[in-house]
């Protein structure tokens, strides 16, 4: 799904998926990136405080969020495979695809032909 750390493809080099569907599509994405931040954070929140029972839960919070910030980039991409996963499997066909990905099946078979019928 991704070319780089942040930058996705689209449509799937695979397959031909377009994985932004419409404009907005991964807006969905942020609830499963809110739950794995939260379980991971949590984690560390409780950890540290077995770790260091003295100090003080805001100071704690603030030190959790150090080891969490190198992990940001694996959440994004994680949560945005997970919504991908979800909705397509709530709906796998095109039937509920909106305009924007319409648009974007048709220029990519329109392309497709062309290479074809010109043999570049």
């Amino acid at each position: 799904m991704f070319r780089g750390s942040l930058t996705m493809n689209d449509p799937c080099p695979v397959c031909g998926l377009i994985f932004q569907r419409e404009e907005g599509y991964f807006l969905g994405a942020m609830y499963f990136s809110y739950v794995l931040a939260s379980v991971i954070l949590t984690v560390f929140y409780f950890v540290l405080a077995a770790l260091l029972p003295d100090m003080n839960g805001a100071a704690l919070v603030l030190v959790a969020l150090i080891p969490f910030l190198p992990l940001v980039p694996a959440v994004f991409r994680h949560s945005r495979v997970l919504w991908v996963y979800f909705e397509r499997a709530g709906s796998p066909l095109d039937d509920s695809a909106g305009a924007y990905e319409k648009l974007r099946l048709r220029q990519q078979q329109e392309s497709t032909r062309r290479i074809d019928r010109d043999g570049h």
